[in-house]
């Protein structure tokens, strides 16, 4: 079983712990969106199918993988078998309905059918998962498990994100960081199966990463330059600095695409760019439309200066930053709104309309979503 974070979850406006993405706290936190594939909440399911689906029974321990590409520990207390989802309550007592491919489960002793297919050996015997005890042919594992494995020291691919994932990016040395990187170089789908919206930015199935689970395009992810796919920052071994929300200048090219380790080049910024951005962290950090530019907008970007790589700008002293911020704050009313002209402190500044901040790239405007509800919960692993 993976360790459990012991820090106690924080919650309410008050005594929230804001997670601003680049000071790096050392405490893992949970983005906790609605829930992103549009099933029922608890008590509203009249009619579900419970039991066992796949492996996974009511009161079981999981994990299961959010779009941030993490995983958190919960307990199945319902299962849909028509859905294939499971209702599955987290360590902060919140509940939400999971779909099975994002369920990681733990085997209760050496399992006599593969985890995949159900079917039970075949000439050969299965290969056991070293962590979780899972059954797998050869062949079922992505990638396929070459015939020298050693069945006592393997470690399926699961297991070993579970362990390599991380906040701001995952694991660049080490064992686990190695057989990342090798099982990285395949995807565990057919990625021309997927059902994208026009502007690529969302999938039918909920599908995206090295990891197959779901994600949100503007929370902590890179879209490959050569496939189109979205990739988690926990999952993505190449990043230097951890992401902002809605961050997307970078070029970056998969491992599948590349053949190899990924490859990442900052894209150049201006202070217009750098202005959108902060604001939108901001906004989806604090849940809140207006910032005060020197206690919130300036020091912000001031002191995670040397995280935001902004390249030329990077050379700007820093009693110049206050001069350029504002001036594209205040130059720039087609992005942004100052508190003056809602007749508040014109010290205020927040977004016409919270979206990232566009590319150059970029064919048509970026959808826009409602509002979004943060808190934070305790991750396992």
């Amino acid at each position: 079983m993976m360790d459990t974070d012991s820090n106690s979850t924080q919650s309410a406006e008050g005594e929230r712990q804001r997670d601003d993405g680049v000071s790096g706290g050392l405490i893992p936190v949970q983005l906790r969106l609605n829930p992103p594939y549009k099933l029922r909440r608890l008590g509203e399911g009249r009619g579900v199918r419970l039991g066992r689906m796949g492996g996974v029974s009511e009161g079981d321990d999981v994990l299961a993988r959010w779009s941030d590409g993490l995983l958190y520990l919960g307990n199945v207390k319902r299962v849909d078998g028509v859905k294939q989802c499971c209702l599955v309550r987290f360590e902060d007592n919140s509940e939400f309905w999971v779909l099975r491919k994002d369920i990681h489960s733990f085997a209760a002793g050496v399992e006599e059918v593969c985890c995949i297919c159900d079917a039970p050996p075949l000439k050969e015997p299965l290969i056991n998962c070293l962590k979780c005890r899972h059954g797998y042919h050869p062949e079922c594992h992505t990638p396929t498990i070459e015939p020298e494995a050693d069945s006592d020291s393997w470690i399926c691919r699961q297991c070993v994100f579970a362990v390599a994932t991380k906040r701001g990016g995952a694991l660049k040395r080490g064992r686990f960081a190695r057989l990342m990187q090798f099982m990285k170089l395949r995807l565990p789908y057919q990625l021309s199966s997927l059902d994208w919206d026009p502007q690529h930015l969302t999938n039918q199935q909920q599908c995206y990463c090295y990891c197959a689970g779901p994600g949100e395009w503007n929370l902590k992810m890179l879209q490959c330059g050569s496939c189109g796919q979205w990739f988690h920052e926990a999952c993505t071994q190449c990043l230097l600095k951890p992401l902002l929300y809605g961050d997307r200048f970078y070029q970056f090219q998969c491992s599948v695409c590349s053949k190899g380790p990924e490859t990442v080049q900052r894209l150049p910024m201006t202070w217009v760019d750098l202005a959108h951005l902060v604001l939108y962290h901001l906004s989806l950090c604090c849940k809140r439309k207006y910032f005060d530019f020197d206690h919130e907008i300036l020091s912000f970007t001031n002191e995670n200066w040397d995280s935001l790589l902004l390249g030329p700008l990077s050379d700007t002293p820093r009693q110049d930053r206050c001069h350029n911020l504002l001036n594209a704050l205040n130059s720039h009313k087609d992005r942004f709104v100052s508190g003056k002209e809602i007749k508040k402190k014109k010290c205020l500044f927040g977004l016409q309309v919270r979206a990232p901040p566009p590319l150059t790239s970029d064919s048509s405007p970026l959808v826009t979503d409602p509002p979004i509800s943060i808190t934070h919960r305790r991750r396992s692993g």
